[in-house]
């Protein structure tokens, strides 16, 4: 089983980006871990980490930040995040950098990069990449592997016909799975009890990224647990 968190999971509290916060998801029995780059900030920060700050952990991905890739200096902005991304990946393994599905303007830019580029679907806030139509044209666009977030597969269908749908359609492309319950946002599944999200992971043996905002580090043990002991017992 490949489990962890997003490091933004406890962002109110937590450096998203500390090797102390890193420990914390160590300490809990997490064996994978996201990197949550909120800013192009953030993503300079990541040239500083060094091996021996993820080590313990099995999995390693990176969450892009979000540009407007038709705006010319925040297509500039990407093109450097990616750049560093790029220098990360030589230092530390590196296997995904998330990349939400309304930032695949084309898919000449990223072919520059060496990196393990993963696209995933969208919330219902967004235009593009939220239904199994408009992935398709995505990856027309940029022919990549593809991370199935059922938090957001939840608020464009609460019956989750919407996550089946995306599993029948894009199976053999879904490499990575993002976790969370739902209310307003991102809220801990052992708070919201919505099995229905947990039953759609379409397979236990991907990797799977916790994105549930936390208030306390207890509260993120918790939903470890939980997580966990439904993967266990189904």
């Amino acid at each position: 089983m490949i489990l962890g968190f997003s490091t933004g999971c406890l962002h109110e509290t937590q450096d998203r980006l500390s090797p102390a916060t890193f420990d914390i998801f160590r300490k809990m029995g997490a064996n994978a871990i996201e990197l949550m780059v909120h800013d192009l900030d953030a993503a300079h920060r990541l040239l500083a980490l060094v091996p021996e700050d993820l080590m313990f952990f099995e999995y390693i991905s990176i969450h892009a930040p979000g540009f407007d890739v038709f705006n010319i200096e925040e297509i500039t902005k990407f093109r450097e995040a990616l750049a560093i991304f790029e220098k990360v990946a030589k230092k530390i393994k590196i296997d995904t950098v998330v990349v939400h599905a309304d930032m695949i303007r084309d898919g000449e830019m990223f072919f520059m990069y060496d990196l393990p580029i993963k696209i995933e679907n969208m919330d219902w806030h967004k235009e593009v990449g939220k239904y199994t139509e408009s992935m398709q044209a995505v990856f027309e666009k940029l022919d990549a592997p593809m991370v199935l977030n059922l938090n957001h597969c939840y608020t464009n269908d609460p019956t989750m016909h919407l996550a089946k749908e995306m599993t029948d359609t894009f199976g053999g492309r879904i490499e990575e799975i993002h976790l969370s319950g739902f209310e307003q946002g991102h809220e801990p599944l052992f708070k919201t009890k919505q099995l229905e999200i947990m039953q759609a992971i379409p397979d236990k043996r991907l990797p799977i990224i916790i994105e549930s905002e936390c208030d306390t580090i207890e509260d993120a043990q918790k939903e470890f647990e939980y997580v966990k002991k439904y993967l266990l017992e189904n």
